[in-house]
Order: C-alpha cells, then structure tokens, then sequence
C-alpha cells in the first residue's frame, strides 16, 4: 500500500501530528488506497528520503521552530525532506502555522539564526506554492481533508507515477557549520516582528535605513523607490496582471501592521474572496519580514 508523507517537527506539532493519524489513516486507506506516515524522531535521514521517495503525496506543515539540523548537509530534517520531495515531483501540500491566531507556547518559538532559517524557508514555500495557514490542529486537518481530496483523487489512481528528475533545489537556509543535530527553542513572541516593518527598509538599495513606522499608524506611506522595492519583493505572490494602485494601498497598510485593511484592499483591487486576499497578505507578510530581517543584518 502506497503512503502520503507528512513532513513536520515532531515535538512542538505533537497534538497536530496526532490529530491527523487519527482522522486520516482509516478514510486514506480506504479512499486512496495509502495511509499516512511520518518520520519518527530518531528515524535515520537515509530512511526519511526513502519514505518521501515512494509517497503517494507529501504534506508539509510548519510551526515556528526549525527542527533537528543535520550535521552532513547543514539542512533541518524537515528542509531535507522537502527537498527530496521537490527532486523526485511527489505532489505537494504545505500548511504554515498562522502566526496571528495560533496558540502558541514561547517554549515552541524558535528564536536567534535558527529563526531566521525558519524564515527564509517559510519565505521560499511561500514564493513556491499556493500555501495554506492554520490555526488550531482542527482546522489543519479540515484543510489537509479538502485539499488531499484534491491531490489524491480516485480518478489519479491511474496515472502513471512521475520519474524522477533533477530540478535546482530552492535556494538553501544559510548553513551552519556540521553540528550535532540540535534544536533552538526560547522564549519570544512570534508577531514582535511585525510593528516595525519598514525598520531597515532602504529608500534604494545603497541609501539609509528610513524610520520604524509607529505603533498607532494606520497606514505607511511609500516613496515610489520604496513602493519598487517592495512591489519587487512581492510580485511572485500576487494574482496576475495587479494593478499597482491596489498593491501600494494594500502595501501601505501592511506596513502599518493593519493587515485586515490591507487584505480588504487587496480583495476589492483583485476583485478575489476576502478569505483569499488573506492569504494572499500573510504571505507578502512573510516575504516582507524576511527582506528587512536581511536588511538589518547587511544581507
């Protein structure tokens, strides 16, 4: 019987992984004819790849820590992992954790280099793939139900299997010098980030840091360097053909950290759902915090 691999840190998503075993195992191997499997902790790499090799589909879902580092490759198990399953076309499925409305317990917040890792990844899925946010294990398992439906119909039984082929891998995390495998974890608050977005953000690429936007904006208004700067930045994530006057709308509340507005905006300017334009906006949320992260450390 063939698997679909759910890729995932083990510990901090320990109540989302058992969610899914318990939802999904019976329904996928009577409906797809494939059960679900994950990696055990201190399952060898050798063996994860293969696991991910001869899945049926990989589903990824990603919290807020980066996980075990392996010490040949200088890349998180889980970044291994996705990797392997991009090599050899496994069809894909990534869920991120919604940072604004997902409890989440300090301990379980990556903070430091492993942080910035994390979010260069997260960055990169989010550029890749039409990816999905969660908020509760329920509401992760809700979507994975759906979407898997989608991925794994009865009608792809039949199509033959995808032969592997060598594609570029996605731009690599910065690696660590070879270490022990180890994970980072300390106290922070995930969404701290955000208030000051436009912190490190250069008027052009040579000129000075402009001023942290205030607490109590509603809106940040952009230069047309800076409105480049970030349209640059954004551009994989947006709906085709967008008309600048709607993005630098959205743009600007964003900054702001009004991501409510800036989603309203982006709905009424890509005339798409409002639950759409939200994804849309965490997205280039995202995006937009790893660029001034690099910034700000002269990346």
């Amino acid at each position: 019987m063939t698997t679909v691999f759910v890729s995932s840190t083990p510990f901090d998503l320990a109540v989302h992984r058992k969610r899914l075993s318990e939802e999904f195992t019976r329904e996928a191997a009577a409906y797809f004819g494939a059960t679900l499997t994950s990696a055990l902790p201190e399952t060898p790499i050798e063996d994860r790849l293969r696991l991910v090799r001869s899945a049926k589909a990989y589903i990824g879902v990603f919290g807020m820590v980066f996980g075990d580092v392996d010490a040949t490759t200088g890349k998180s198990l889980i970044q291994l992992e996705y990797l392997e399953a991009q090599l050899y076309c496994v069809p894909t499925l990534i869920y991120l954790i919604d940072e604004d409305e997902h409890p989440i317990l300090p301990k379980n917040v990556d903070t430091g280099i492993a942080a910035q890792w994390l979010a260069d990844f997260k960055a990169q899925l989010s550029q890749s793939h039409d990816v999905r946010f969660f908020d509760s294990p329920d509401d992760l398992v809700a979507k994975i139900h759906n979407d898997l439906h989608r991925v794994l119909s009865p009608a792809q039984k039949t199509a033959p299997a995808a032969a592997p082929v060598s594609v570029p891998a996605p731009a690599p995390a910065p690696a660590p010098a070879p270490v022990a495998p180890v994970t980072v974890a300390a106290v922070v608050t995930p969404q701290a980030q955000p208030a000051s977005l436009t912190a490190a953000v250069p008027e052009t690429a040579e000129a000075a840091p402009v001023p942290a936007v205030k607490k109590n904006s509603q809106r940040y208004l952009l230069t047309e360097p800076r409105f480049a700067f970030f349209k640059s930045k954004v551009l994989p994530v947006l709906p085709p053909d967008f008309d600048d006057v709607p993005l630098k709308d959205a743009l600007e509340l964003l900054l702001a950290s009004n991501t409510l507005a800036a989603a309203s905006s982006l709905a009424r300017g890509a005339m798409i759902p409002l639950e759409d334009a939200v994804e849309v906006i965490r997205k280039m949320e995202l995006i937009i915090i790893d660029t001034i992260y690099k910034q700000k450390n002269g990346g």
